[in-house]
């Protein structure tokens, strides 16, 4: 006897079950490209890079699905919330029926099994000794982390420098420089995202730790924290600065870039762990003139 499912996609009638596209491979992984703001996220092997305004193909399985089973060369759900789990053994899926009828043998379970060649909407009761291979498998944290991955956007630092050659001012050698940037979620975090499927509730979160300050002359900075506005406070940043340059700049003033480095985590609900590598953020280059103290003697 066969139960008409009243809701069934058409693609089973061809034996597909979601995205169409290459086989998942080697397990979950991101790139996060400098000149773009979100980062490509793949199940499988990576696809396209992406590019500024382009963010490429992620290749196997996209963002946006988990799919590692595959039915006659297709990728298609390990699970799916109406068919149940697919077994890869027959290539059907396989969903325990509720409630189990009163007339179940002892020691069995009855199942409802759909197949793409019984038909559209169509799922078979059958009576088996124990789950069926690939049932209850579950969810790849990694994979949930990745998709939210690409679901937030970690934006380039913006630069505040003082004194600015922007505003015509110039420092002078040896005098301390202030260092600032946003530290607003967008440019220093911590951003924080959730997920669930199947039970499994994934958070991802996204933080800086770190700015690192190439001041244009050799010599860097690293601050752990986006620094303290210049409001005309004398002396050094009480939190991010720079002791000050040797000698002075050319015409066109030494040229400053802040890199944010941003740290990537995720945990389950039951505090498995995880990450991807870091993360950086470069800002376009500001420039800073120095000049020497004019001593004038008579």
């Amino acid at each position: 006897m066969l139960i008409r499912a009243a809701v069934l996609v058409l693609l089973l009638a061809v034996g597909v079950v979601g995205p169409a596209g290459a086989a998942a491979a080697d397990g979950p992984g991101a790139d996060c490209p400098p000149g773009q703001t979100n980062c490509d996220v793949w199940d499988g092997r990576p696809g396209t890079p992406g590019k500024p305004g382009n963010p490429g193909n992620p290749g196997g399985g996209g963002g946006g699905s988990a799919a590692k089973c595959t039915r006659a060369g297709q990728p298609v759900p390990c699970y799916d919330e109406l068919l149940g789990w697919f077994n890869p053994s027959d290539g059907c899926y396989y969903k325990l029926a509720e409630p189990q009828p009163a007339d179940v043998p002892p020691g069995k379970q009855m199942y409802l099994r759909s197949c793409a060649g019984d038909g559209i909407g169509s799922q078979e009761p059958v009576l088996l000794d124990g789950p069926p291979d690939g049932f209850g498998a579950p969810p790849d944290p990694g994979e949930i982390a990745a998709r939210l991955l690409a679901s937030i956007t970690l934006e380039e630092p913006p630069v505040g420098i003082a004194p600015h050659a922007r505003d015509g001012a110039a420092g002078l050698v040896g005098l301390p420089v202030w260092l600032w940037t946003s530290g607003d979620r967008g440019h220093w975090g911590p951003i924080s995202r959730s997920a669930s499927d199947r039970g499994l509730t994934v958070t991802i979160t996204a933080a800086v730790v770190k700015a690192v300050w190439d001041m244009g002359n050799g010599d860097t900075v690293e601050c752990d924290n986006p620094g303290t506005k210049h409001t005309g406070q004398a002396g050094r940043s009480p939190t991010c600065g720079y002791d000050g340059y040797g000698r002075a700049s050319g015409p066109g003033g030494y040229r400053v870039t802040a890199t944010t480095h941003w740290q990537v985590t995720w945990v389950t609900g039951s505090g498995v762990t995880g990450g991807f590598p870091d993360i950086t953020r470069t800002s376009p280059t500001v420039p800073i003139r120095i000049t020497e103290l004019q001593v004038v003697t008579q």
